[in-house]
């Protein structure tokens, strides 16, 4: 069954976009209007982050986010197959010469992102540009299939997967050594971890330290990687460095990327991730 699965997916792969966004499209159909998966998460997320905005504003958003959604479900078929060519056409690092001379360097980068547009094309893409070490947070699935598949495909260019608990621990170990470390943060924090909020999207928000925490312990530089949708199936990734704020207290680091990603989210919303249960924890009275 396992080798079957992966020679469907081999096939998938050369079929031609117009046929695999026809499956996106079908997809689209059966998530959003059969099955209204999680409609009642992306609806709340919506009304709370966006207040001032009307129900037809939210709904917009809504049917944009839902068809982002079921792309990258379907781009992500592709990963375990394309060819590293292929898939920076697809996804173009446009500033690359801000890697240059990081192989030179004592320490290295920590290269934060959001699950914004393809997160998973850009974090296998991301790797084959580099001609350091990069080293990406990885979460185990549930599914042994899909945990296998992801992880297969993820390490296909070099990049080296970590898992959440020794994350923290691999970065310092290479402390004075150049790499890139890449962290999603954008999700909710589970519960043990609540120990910093800060506004973002009109509400009061949890948000992990971790990546602040280690840009100070390993002297990383902070950067943010952004993706943007050319069109669809097309898109372009950029490197923006962000100063560290002069003052040195506890989670002015951690407001920069939030910060910034606030503002991709605002100008593009239906590009973010709103199925999930971002704002589940609240802070403790």
């Amino acid at each position: 069954m396992k080798h079957l699965l992966y020679i469907s997916l081999s096939f998938f792969s050369i079929l031609p976009d117009k046929l695999i966004y026809l499956f996106s499209d079908i997809l689209f159909v059966i998530i959003y209007r059969l099955c209204k998966y999680r409609i009642d998460i992306v609806r709340n997320n919506l009304q709370m982050s966006f207040p001032n905005s009307t129900l037809t504003d939210q709904k917009t958003i809504e049917v944009a986010s839902y068809r982002n959604f079921c792309d990258i479900l379907v781009e992500s078929l592709l990963l375990n197959s394309i060819s590293k060519f292929e898939l920076q056409k697809k996804m173009t690092l446009i500033n690359p010469e801000v890697f240059n001379g990081l192989h030179l360097k004592k320490n290295g980068i920590m290269l934060v992102g959001a699950h914004y547009n393809n997160w998973e094309w850009m974090a296998l893409s991301l790797s084959s540009y580099l001609n350091v070490n990069m080293y990406t947070v990885y979460k185990p699935l549930s599914n042994k299939f899909a945990d296998s598949f992801m992880k297969n495909s993820r390490k296909r260019f070099g990049a080296k997967l970590v898992s959440m608990n020794t994350f923290a621990k691999t970065v310092l170990n290479n402390k004075n050594h150049p790499s890139v470390n890449l962290m999603l943060v954008d999700q909710s924090p589970h519960k043990s971890k609540l120990d910093f909020f800060c506004p973002f999207l009109n509400q009061d928000t949890p948000v992990y330290l971790g990546p602040e925490k280690l840009i100070k312990s390993a002297s990383l530089e902070l950067n943010y990687i952004e993706v943007q949708r050319v069109k669809r199936g097309r898109y372009e990734m950029k490197v923006v460095p962000l100063s560290n704020p002069l003052s040195n207290k506890s989670g002015e680091i951690t407001k920069l990327h939030v910060k910034y990603l606030e503002n991709l989210i605002n100008l593009n919303p239906h590009n973010w991730l709103w199925t999930h249960r971002r704002w589940k924890h609240s802070r403790k009275k």
